[in-house]
């Protein structure tokens, strides 16, 4: 069994594009046996590895727009940047968003709770964005998707909670001491211990390599 891991934050608009990438290999990769999905905090990320965020510098929050515009197209991946990207990936509580996948996904199968991230993405990433750090926004969605109300209710209850805010910051730090500095980050884990990663969404061909998949990566559907 190989476990492929993928550590994200809703706000990083190329974990998105990973998100979607190694949803198409799930079918496609029979040695991907588990896709995990860990929800971590990029701006304690960037602090921990001494890594400014490129959303503070104009000149590469210019170029990486440029550069989503050509990979989703490449990808056909319905993306849009919010207009108002750098002000809510630095100024509104985003942090929201992480607690609350935290919390739900104890209490939803791997499947549901893969799903549910792909939503949230897709519901921020459009313009106008849906406003996804508001918890009434979550709720709205996950319902939306299918997931029980109650299930809905007991993950906001817990998302706050120093227990839920603990686990996140342990999966941040997870993520850090691989060497991590920004995200996404798509960790292999193999039966031998000796586990690889990836940074970036422009190395699934690496990820196949590493689980000894002979079939190039689907890149676009």
């Amino acid at each position: 069994m190989t476990i492929v891991e993928f550590f994200f934050d809703i706000r990083s608009p190329f974990s998105m594009v990973q998100h979607e990438l190694l949803i198409r290999q799930q079918k496609h990769w029979k040695s991907m046996t588990e896709l995990r999905m860990t929800p971590v905090l990029i701006r304690n990320l960037f602090v921990a590895s001494g890594n400014p965020s490129p959303a503070l510098n104009p000149t590469k929050l210019a170029y990486l727009a440029r550069d989503l515009e050509m990979v989703t197209a490449y990808h056909k991946i319905e993306y849009t940047l919010p207009k108002d990207f750098r002000k809510i990936a630095t100024e509104l509580p985003m942090e929201n968003t992480q607690l609350f996948l935290t919390a739900i996904k104890n209490h939803l199968d791997e499947a549901t709770f893969n799903r549910l991230v792909g939503v949230i993405f897709r519901g921020y990433f459009q313009e106008p964005p849906k406003h996804v750090w508001d918890v009434d926004v979550l709720k709205q969605l996950a319902i939306q998707d299918g997931i029980a109300p109650d299930v809905v209710e007991k993950a906001i209850n817990a998302m706050k909670s120093d227990e839920n805010r603990a686990q996140l910051q342990q999966n941040t730090d997870n993520c850090a001491q691989l060497g991590a500095f920004g995200l996404p980050v798509t960790l292999v884990h193999s039966d031998n211990n000796k586990n690889s990663w990836v940074f970036g969404s422009d190395r699934m061909h690496i990820v196949g390599q590493l689980l000894g998949e002979k079939e190039p990566p689907i890149l676009r559907p």
